[in-house]
């Protein structure tokens, strides 16, 4: 969908606040739903690859369950045999109930009305109902909403979109229903923008002639929605005759009906905000009666707490949908504002008529000669009185979908009130318990974040209603100065005519030019009344756009903030967090120590201390130890003892070798020959070494390459004296230092620099950027002053020239009120003098000169501001085009860090098949020690046997494949190229094994759930070595953002892992992990997960002249994060 410009999707639901919900009307939530529900305990041990056990089932549980599954399993493995059965007939069924129960609830905010009446009736009728709709049940009322969807926006659009609307829904299917909404409609819709562009050219006066002409000889989309928005108002400004009625009722009906559209959008957000938040709301209060009568039953009152928890990450999803209902209000009161503009002209145009036809009519009655004029006049007269009503009607339809949409996004904030008011009660209940504190504090923070959106939705609900009130306001004047324009030019007519059948009779000539003149000069001062309000109006359109980007950049500042302390913490992380053994935490070290000090000592709790110890490790990064880890808890005490003594350390080494290998794919010939060097080494702990300094000291001489080319990038004066200080030093540690923490720190600095000279700058949304990413990240700023500023300057100029382009439409009606005031004024002179009142013919010839100069001030006043928004223009196209210079240097680290990814992907897949094989040869030679009559010793020892073959056999292919990384990075070097510019890098992204093939094959699950944390655990080690193929100019944006932008993934995989694939709060991570930069393309996992998710966020500018930003614009959706 090459329209919509670049979306983003925060992985907190702060930012999926400001950048709203509601794109399309009740756009149902395949994302949230596509899921499949936990697969928790499902799997048998053939498919699993673990022992048929309890304690199977309950480390099975473990990896495809979601949060309140996780944490049940993981204390029951850390128990007794009790403990596990205990789990696994009472405790599991409950818990996926919580999992499945709080995944609806998620899901509410986004989903459409068939949706949410069917969740709404699975969550009332028990956990089987529940389960049932989580398995599919929703699919025929996500296709009942998708249709719905599609009638939408059908009913509001052009004959293009009508047409694309028709063939799907005559395919039926929601496939094709989804299809049309998340892409077919955009490309119609560009026809439509084509086709009415061709309409005004057929009426254009000279100058619309000339910019629809050149907006429809460049052709671009861009092109024609910038006339159809700014250019046409710019020309008609431009133009010394009047722009006819006619044009002017075409935009006050467009105006109308996407006012009409966006407040079917609003409502339908209103309806989902209003909906999610009761649910949250009856979720809170029962955590809240569950938590007081948990009394110090600690299971009990954690379940209750999580359940507080996730009832106020409801609220705060309900808030969000709700400020998505007050930006879609705010776009209709756009909508409706620009409408009342245009009627307004169209009155003022009517009014002129009328008074020319009056002062015909008084000409004509003295002047036989006059009476063709006046026919002439009175036809005139009534086409405008015709077209004036048109106007008027459309007015007052914009009218009420302003109010009525405005009233939607400020129901729905009440609603996210009473949710966040819930949800601090259960908050209170879960801390008053005194117990199961941990979960307590989650429960306060999410009520915390509840209470903070709520608040939010309340200020945007509040904007929205004044803008709204403002725009009703303007639409009804204009609609009730079209209408009597209308009558006023009826009555003209009418005059006119009987004037020219009468022409030279002079019938009751004074009486009848004193009344016409009294007439002329009323509707004359009605259509200059109208023009006054549409300028009011224009002013409550940018103070409420002030605030709104004062909300935005509230928001965007905290969202930064967190980012700024997850790079920091990256960083660290990545520098000394290379071998397996450094990712393993000090508490889990200090466990394992405890139980390899107790099997030494024969002591009878060593299998427990060792269940313990091997519990942590479930997350683990590292493929193998987390398989060994899982096989452990999942078999007998000799099995632990055995993990704890033997196949632990084997694994733990198996995975530094992993590292190894990964890091060869990516990196230069130098690291890579190394890396082989190090697998081919009979040296058990080579590897260990190598990850500690022997990438390093391989990685010298191409870091300081790097070095260099960083210094040959003219950089700031912070970045070159690290960058020398480094090279004085020479070591491959100072050069490492360097590109991995110092550039990073000496970035801040000279960002900071650059970052406040752009805080001066005069455009609102610079501003706003440049406050945002003063809080943020180094990558945030380092992107910022290389490529954003120029979208962002874009964005500003946009606004200017859309600003400019109203001004000067509102100064063209306003000449057209003040011509039809000194058309009446020359009226009543006519009047005066058939009275023979010389004095008060002079008084108002005097007005008409005044009249006169009024519009020529009004000519004068369009035509600057014509001039003005002609420079904006120009100015967003030197913007657009200096982006897309910064983006050549960008996609080049971007292109490093897709490549690097994919690579990494890639060697995760291949830990994970070769460690799940693994894992079932242990499965099957313990089982067949056990068939054979062998003891328990017996069989762990078969199994170990069994891992240690494994391993070897896969140490063979990694040798291989690092000696094979070696050679083609060799001759990447030798060729002068870089793999990371090949075509795969730009394309589909290939996110090979993060989703099954197919939801219901246990084994796809057992291959997937290891594969997540696999790609969070390795992409640190993968992206922070140093020694990547960086293109040229792209060296220090690609070194300062990789980490980050590895890590970002990986925590939306963890995400997952840690609250259960069907929440949404995973599902804006993964949005942000496949949009926000990593990986270009669509990608599978995006598709699988509902490929909206990238089209619903996001419309940079108006598509007309109604508003600058559509609903959901923010500046936070420019930058890179």
């Amino acid at each position: 969908m090459n329209d919509l410009p670049p979306a983003f999707w925060s992985r907190r639901r702060v930012l999926s606040t400001a950048a709203g919900v509601a794109a399309v009307p009740a756009l149902p939530s395949l994302l949230t739903l596509a899921a499949a529900p936990a697969r928790a305990a499902e799997g048998t041990s053939g498919a699993t690859g673990l022992p048929g056990t309890d304690r199977g089932k309950a480390v099975w549980a473990y990896k495809t369950g979601g949060r309140a599954v996780r944490e049940g399993a993981a204390a029951a493995l850390a128990g007794s045999p009790a403990f596990v059965t205990a789990f696994l007939t009472s405790q599991l069924p409950a818990a996926k109930a919580d999992d499945n129960r709080f995944a609806i609830l998620s899901a509410l905010p986004y989903a459409g009305k068939s949706v949410q009446q069917a969740a709404g009736a699975a969550l009332s009728a028990g956990e089987g109902a529940v389960a049932a709709f989580l398995a599919g049940g929703y699919s025929k009322a996500l296709e009942t909403d998708l249709r719905a969807a599609v009638f939408t926006v059908m009913s509001y659009s052009g004959r293009g979109v009508k047409r694309a609307a028709t063939k799907a829904l005559d395919l039926g299917t929601a496939k094709a229903y989804d299809t049309f909404l998340t892409t077919t409609q955009y490309t119609a819709q560009q026809e439509d923008d084509r086709f009415e562009v061709f309409s005004v050219l057929s009426t254009a006066s000279p100058e619309v002639k000339k910019y629809a002409e050149r907006a429809l000889n460049e052709g671009t989309p861009e092109a024609i929605r910038q006339f159809l928005s700014a250019g046409q108002h710019i020309a008609r400004a431009r133009d010394e005759e009047a722009a006819t009625i006619d044009q002017l009722v075409a935009i006050v009906e467009r105006e109308g009906l996407r006012a009409q559209l966006q407040t079917e959008q609003a409502v339908a957000a209103s309806d989902n905000a209003k909906k999610a938040a009761s649910e949250a709301k009856a979720a809170a209060l029962k955590a809240a009666d569950e938590a007081r009568a948990a009394q110090q039953d600690v299971g009990k009152a954690a379940s209750a707490a999580n359940d507080a928890a996730s009832a106020a990450r409801g609220a705060a999803d309900a808030a969000a949908t709700a400020i998505g209902a007050s930006r879609m209000a705010q776009a209709a009161s756009g909508r409706a504002a620009s409408a009342a503009q245009a009627a307004a002209a169209a009155a003022a145009s009517a009014g002129n008529a009328a008074a020319r036809a009056y002062h015909a009519a008084i000409a004509a009655s003295a002047d036989a000669s006059k009476a063709g004029a006046a026919r002439q006049a009175a036809q005139g007269a009534r086409a405008a009185a015709e077209r004036a009503t048109t106007a008027a009607a459309a007015a007052d339809q914009a009218a009420s979908a302003s109010q009525q949409a405005s009233a939607a996004g400020s129901a729905a904030a009440g609603a996210a009130q009473n949710a966040a008011q819930a949800a601090n009660a259960a908050a209170d209940a879960a801390s008053s318990a005194g117990i199961a504190q941990s979960q307590a504090a989650k429960a306060r923070q999410a009520a915390a974040e509840a209470d903070a959106a709520a608040a939010r939705a309340t200020r945007a609900a509040s904007t929205a209603q004044s803008l709204a009130n403002r725009a009703a306001s303007a639409a009804r004047v204009a609609r009730d100065a079209a209408r009597s324009a209308a009558a006023h030019a009826i009555k003209a007519a009418e005059a006119a005519e009987e004037a020219a059948d009468n022409a030279g009779e002079a019938i009751e000539y004074a009486k009848r030019s004193t009344a016409y003149a009294e007439a002329a000069m009323d509707a004359a001062t009605t259509a200059a009344n109208a023009i006054k309000e549409a300028q009011a109006v224009e002013v409550a359109a940018r103070a409420a756009e002030s605030a709104r980007i004062e909300e935005d950049t509230k928001l965007g500042v905290l969202e930064a903030r967190l980012r700024a302390q997850a790079e920091t913490e990256d960083a660290v992380r990545a520098d000394r967090a290379r071998t397996q053994a450094d990712q393993t935490t000090t508490e889990t070290k200090d466990l394992i120590a405890a139980a390899e000090a107790a099997l030494k000592a024969g002591a009878p709790d060593t299998a427990a201390s060792g269940r313990k110890a091997a519990v942590r490790l479930l997350n683990s990064g590292g493929t193998w130890t987390r398989e060994a880890a899982e096989f452990a808890l999942a078999g007998t005490d000799a099995d632990v003892a055995n993990w704890i003594d033997t196949d632990r350390l084997l694994a733990q080494k198996q995975d530094d070798r992993e590292n190894v290998v990964a890091v060869a794919r990516v990196t230069t010939s130098a690291v890579a020959g190394a890396a082989h060097q190090a697998l081919a080494s009979g040296d058990p702990d080579a590897a260990r070494r190598f990850l500690d300094q022997g990438v390093i000291e391989a990685a010298a001489t191409d870091n300081r390459v790097t070095v260099f080319r960083i210094l040959g990038e003219n950089p700031g004066k912070a970045v070159t004296a690290k960058a020398e200080a480094a090279l004085r030093d020479g070591s491959a540690q100072a050069l490492h230092r360097f590109l991995n923490i110092e550039l990073a720190e000496a970035v801040k600095e000279d960002d900071h620099v650059e970052v406040f000279r752009l805080l001066g700058s005069d455009g609102p949304y610079m501003q706003s950027a440049a406050k945002i990413v003063l809080e943020g990240s180094a990558r945030m700023r380092r992107y910022f002053v290389l490529h954003d500023q120029y979208n962002i300057a874009r964005l500003d100029h946009d606004r200017a020239t859309h600003i400019a382009a109203i001004r000067a439409s509102i100064a063209h009606g306003a000449r057209i009120a003040a011509k039809a005031q000194q058309d009446a004024a020359l009226a009543a002179q006519a009047a005066a003098e058939a009275r023979q009142a010389a004095q008060e013919a002079s008084d108002w010839a005097l007005k008409a000169q005044g009249y006169a100069q009024d519009a020529a001030d009004s000519a004068k006043e369009a035509r600057d501001s014509a001039d003005a928004a002609d420079r904006s223009a120009a100015s967003a196209a030197q913007s657009a085009q200096q982006a897309k210079s910064a983006a050549s240097v960008a996609r080049g680290a971007a292109r490093t860090a897709n490549y690097s990814m994919r690579r990494a992907v890639a060697s995760a897949q291949q830990a994970v098949a070769y460690a799940a094989d693994a894992q079932s040869s242990a499965t099957q030679a313990q089982a067949s020690a056990q068939q054979a009559g062998k003891d328990a010793q017996e069989a762990a020892t078969a199994a170990s046997d069994a891992h240690r073959i494994a391993t070897a056999k896969r140490d063979a292919e990694i040798v291989a494949a690092a000696k094979q990384a070696a050679v083609e990075a060799k001759q990447h070097e030798q060729a002068g190229t870089t793999p990371a510019t090949e075509a795969d890098d730009d394309g589909d992204t290939k996110l090979w094994g993060l989703w099954p093939e197919d939801v219901k094959d246990t084994k796809d699950w057992a291959l997937v759930t290891g594969h997540w944390s696999t790609v969070a655990g390795g992409a640190a080690v993968v992206l922070g070595v140093g020694a990547l193929f960086f293109p040229p100019l792209a060296a220090a944006a690609g070194v300062v953002g990789l980490v980050s932008l590895g890590l970002q993934g990986a925590s939306a995989l963890l995400n997952g892992i840690s609250y259960g694939w069907d929440d949404a709060r995973f599902h804006q991570a993964l949005g942000a992990f496949v949009l926000g930069g990593i990986l270009t393309g669509k990608g599978k996992l995006l598709g699988k997960m509902g490929e909206q998710v990238s089209k619903t966020v996001g419309q940079k500018v108006s598509s007309a002249a109604g508003a600058v930003a559509d609903a959901t614009t923010t500046v936070v959706g420019w930058l890179t994060w």
